[in-house]
């Protein structure tokens, strides 16, 4: 925040969950009570955890990077402004009379992603009303599509993408998970507990993708251990720092 530079530190960590956790803390370290007002503010850097489709664009598909989509996943956008919206799902198709039919109040974004300008329907914020209604129209539907059978169930398939397809899903960018980290590079690097998985395998190959994003610094960021084990990595780590 001081620097001004959304690179010059990210949190690395293994799960959405844990992302989803994560994400209030890193907003209120950059943007202070600000964050807790607005699910999103102007000047805040976001990254697009999938595909952003064309329904969810007011600038339509002519904007985009290719057909039918607007921007690709893993995108990095800066946000100029924000505004509040209330979308009716029935301007989709959804009909009452398989159930009620919610206006869905979320937030509209404009923003730039390199040479674009957008403006985008966001998907709405983890533990709102707006969340909660919409995923409860998707579960519904994914009921009636797997009632319906493979053929007669094509058209509600249909329905439900276009759905899910009308909402960007953007999140902070300050909190990535590892995956999404790779062929990116950050100032300092804050790797999250969960990323030491109990299988060696996969704890070496998140721990080495982590690591290597870094420029200046690595923080490992663990939990409670026994004294042996921190008794183990103090060891190692004063090795390091002897000279060979």
């Amino acid at each position: 925040s001081v620097q001004d530079n959304p690179d010059a530190a990210r949190i690395l960590c293994y799960t959405n969950r844990t992302l989803d956790r994560l994400v209030p803390h890193a907003r209120r370290a950059i943007h202070g009570e600000m964050a807790d007002q607005m699910p999103v503010l102007p000047g805040e850097v976001l990254i697009s955890r999938t595909a952003v489709m064309a329904p969810a664009s007011r600038d339509g598909e002519e904007a985009g990077e290719e057909p039918d989509m607007v921007l690709g996943s893993n995108r990095e956008v800066t946000v100029r402004d924000v505004k509040p919206e209330a979308c009716d799902l029935a301007d989709f198709g959804l009909s009452s009379a398989d159930g009620p039919v919610p206006l869905i109040e979320t937030l509209s974004a404009s923003v730039n992603a390199g040479d674009l300008e957008l403006t985008l329907r966001l998907h709405p914020p983890l533990g709102s009303s707006g969340r909660q209604e919409l995923d409860a129209v998707m579960q519904r539907l994914r009921q009636q599509a797997r009632d319906a059978g493979k053929k007669n169930g094509r058209a509600i398939w249909r329905q439900y993408f276009l759905i899910r397809d009308a909402f960007a899903s953007l999140g902070p960018a300050a909190v990535l998970t590892v995956h999404r980290s790779q062929g990116s590079s950050f100032g300092d690097v804050f790797v999250a507990p969960d990323v030491f998985r109990a299988d060696p395998a996969i704890r070496q190959q998140l721990c080495y993708v982590a690591v290597s994003r870094a420029r200046t610094g690595v923080w490992l960021l663990g939990g409670e251990t026994s004294s042996d084990l921190r008794t183990a990595w103090q060891r190692e780590f004063d090795n390091t720092r002897e000279p060979k």
